[in-house]
């Protein structure tokens, strides 16, 4: 087994963080040392209970080839049995990436629920999609699906789905409660989390494009889901975060027909603008039905 050590130091002094990351296998804390090359042997040893159970363990550091903490590989094997510290290498990026993320955690602490509003726009074959979160994050798209998709509802539900979708991988880690005011969406994304591989009507299996696109969020809401929950709202009745994600669609959606009239650099400002109008300090809980 191979894990990852990263080390941060505090503003106060000879204090640091620590981070062990590997497959199944996660570990933080802080604690006082003199630099990073002591910083990396004493997480070793706070984590050690961690590691023993799991030797033999190979310890990534990503330290310079002429760092004196290579001296010392053969004290620390001695000193945690089952434990050899190893040199970063290019196969070891997944686990860095894991390392630095949980670091991140680590030191800002647990990150808030979130609740985001999800909205689809579709007509004359363009659909834009929009998402809008309490906190004021946002983002749009647009898309031109394959001409041979024709029922203007299924147009409707892809496009709402990519905005549930692009939501969930803009907003990594954070528990959130999607809010869709589209009852067909938010079924089929039920049926997906049962492990029923449903597809929108006019969806046949020669629609290579645009079910290579719903593959992939079918793959990734099931592998997310246990940090999701979904509520339907009712559209168009004043519910702020909804009336703003409504907006972000309709801007996406027209701005592919080309009959919004503004231009791509322009395009941000006005999202912006419209997020900062709908946005709110919003918890997550039960939004009114209707």
């Amino acid at each position: 087994m191979r894990c990852f050590i990263v080390v941060r130091e505090r503003s106060d002094a000879e204090s640091w963080d620590w981070v062990l990351a590997g497959p199944g296998l996660q570990a933080a804390g802080s604690l006082r040392a003199r630099g990073t090359e002591d910083a990396i042997i004493a997480a070793i040893g706070a984590a050690y209970d961690s590691l023993e159970p799991r030797a033999p363990v190979q310890v990534v550091v990503a330290l310079p080839s002429n760092s004196r903490f290579w001296m010392l590989t053969d004290e620390i094997a001695a000193a945690y049995r089952g434990v050899a510290v190893v040199p970063f290498d290019d196969a070891d990026a997944g686990i860095r990436a894991e390392a630095v993320e949980a670091m991140a955690v680590h030191r800002s602490g647990p990150l808030q629920p979130l609740v985001v509003a999800t909205d689809g726009s579709a007509h004359r074959g363009f659909i834009g999609w929009g998402w809008l979160a309490g906190d004021g994050q946002h983002g749009l798209g647009r898309q031109v699906p394959n001409a041979r998709i024709r029922d203007p509802q299924s147009l409707v539900v892809l496009a709402e789905l990519q905005a549930i979708a692009e939501a969930v991988r803009a907003l990594p880690r954070r528990t959130l409660t999607i809010r869709s005011d589209s009852r067909l969406a938010l079924a089929l994304i039920e049926d997906w989390l049962r492990g029923e591989e449903s597809m929108p009507k006019g969806y046949e299996t020669e629609h290579r494009a645009e079910l290579a696109g719903l593959t992939r969020m079918h793959d990734d809401l099931c592998r997310e889901s246990e940090r999701l929950s979904f509520e339907w709202v009712r559209g168009h009745v004043g519910e702020a975060l909804n009336e703003g994600a409504d907006s972000l669609a309709k801007l996406a959606r027209r701005f592919a027909e080309g009959t919004w009239g503004l231009t791509a650099e322009e395009i941000p400002g006005r999202a912006q603008a419209i997020a900062e109008t709908f946005a709110a300090p919003v918890t997550s809980g039960p939004a009114p039905a209707g």
